[in-house]
């Protein structure tokens, strides 16, 4: 028993040593490989990939439970995404304000978009669900118009 319990305490005792050791890295060396998304990035990365599973689950009614967590991952997302506002090109002052308030507006009125979605799956109203799904797609599209101009992947 207590050579079990000391091989435990070694192996936690390892495990945190490389949990240091990763920690301590420069961040922007990643083991090596070089990894620059930023917070938001990797939040719409998320996003994308939840869309696209809500996107083929909608019409399948007995796959409305998944697309429920799906759209709410996707609140979730748009929430975190409130501090991370891309930054503004132009001079400081009520513009940069402006552009940073209505990238949050975005966020939470997307937030709000995903709770009619998730309400229209659960009423299983398939046609309201596609139309708040285009409307997603369409405010997704005129976000990055404005926040990433040079995002051309979709």
């Amino acid at each position: 028993m207590i050579k079990l319990f000391s091989t435990l305490f070694i192996a936690g005792l390892i495990a945190a040593g490389f949990t240091v050791m990763t920690f301590s890295q420069d961040p922007g060396q990643d083991s090596g490989h070089e990894h620059s998304d930023s917070p938001l990035e990797e939040i719409m990365e998320q996003m994308k990939d939840h869309m696209r599973a809500v996107r083929k689950s909608i019409p399948e009614v007995e796959q409305h439970a998944k697309c429920i967590k799906d759209i709410q991952a996707m609140q979730q997302l748009a929430i975190d995404g409130l501090p991370y506002c891309p930054d503004y090109s132009g001079e400081a002052g009520i513009e940069k304000a402006k552009y940073e308030i209505n990238f949050k507006r975005r966020l939470l009125t997307l937030a709000d978009t995903l709770l009619e979605l998730e309400l229209a799956l659960h009423e299983g109203d398939i046609e309201a669900a596609n139309a708040h799904y285009k409307s997603l797609r369409n405010a997704k599209e005129s976000s990055h118009e404005i926040y990433d101009p040079e995002d051309d992947d979709d």
